[in-house]
């Protein structure tokens, strides 16, 4: 069985290839088994089509940060997942878990959820400052993982997201630049450091595999603890 790990070049995704081992596939911008190009749907169909089944997952960790374009940003961290997911569904076997990478910043989009399945159905996302699409993005992932777990239970295939806290990932400068610098430093002080990128991708090969087979529709909030000490200490 074979599990395709997008965004497999650096990072998380990097981590998680070499935590999955030989079972695993990268798709990438370069560096990869597949070179796509997420921001485009039609690319990323024809490299979809080149993917041999059977497939036993698919991890969606390509994402970019507040920093990009808007636009850029709803295609590649929301459509993309969506364009990618339809088009290897059929070659997805029965007890498959796609898991996709949200982010905890997800919390603080004020989208309803009527909101949220407008865009997923394919509404277009307002003009907005790219830390608003990226918040904005995560939670529409969020959402759309919930519903394609419902969708496809019948299927036997799980669907659940991991939303990570800070990552010391080569784009954590950006979200020091998006999201604030003392922001980002106040989240390692409240927990005592960033995560690796291993931390988070131990918690996505988890909810890949058969242990994890009673796990869906679900966020996994892999944040070292952060939220619950603010909710504690505030």
């Amino acid at each position: 069985m074979t599990i395709l790990v997008t965004g497999s070049a650096s990072g998380i995704g990097a981590a998680l290839m070499e935590r999955i081992g030989r079972e695993a596939v990268g798709l990438d911008r370069h560096s990869a088994d597949f070179v796509c190009d997420l921001s485009n749907p039609a690319e990323i169909t024809a490299v979809a089509a080149s993917i041999k089944a059977p497939l036993s997952g698919i991890a969606h960790v390509a994402g970019l940060p507040g920093t990009a374009d808007a636009e850029a940003i709803v295609a590649v961290n929301l459509r993309a997942p969506m364009v990618l997911t339809k088009a290897l569904l059929p070659k997805l076997s029965p007890g498959s878990a796609i898991i996709a990478v949200s982010s905890v910043t997800a919390l603080r989009c004020d989208w309803a959820m009527e909101q949220l399945d407008a865009l997923i159905d394919g509404g277009a996302a307002p003009v907005m400052e790219g830390a608003r699409a990226y918040e904005l993005s995560k939670a529409a992932l969020n959402r759309w993982a919930m519903r394609q777990a419902v969708e496809l239970r019948g299927q036997q295939i799980r669907v659940n997201t991991v939303s990570p806290g800070p990552v010391e990932t080569p784009i954590l400068a950006d979200f020091e630049a998006s999201i604030g610098k003392d922001r980002i430093a106040a989240a390692a002080q409240k927990v005592g450091r960033h995560a690796a990128p291993a931390d988070i991708a131990d918690v996505i090969a988890f909810l890949l595999s058969d242990n994890a087979r009673w796990i869906n529709g679900t966020d996994v909030k892999a944040d070292g603890g952060y939220h619950a000490v603010r909710a504690v200490e505030g």
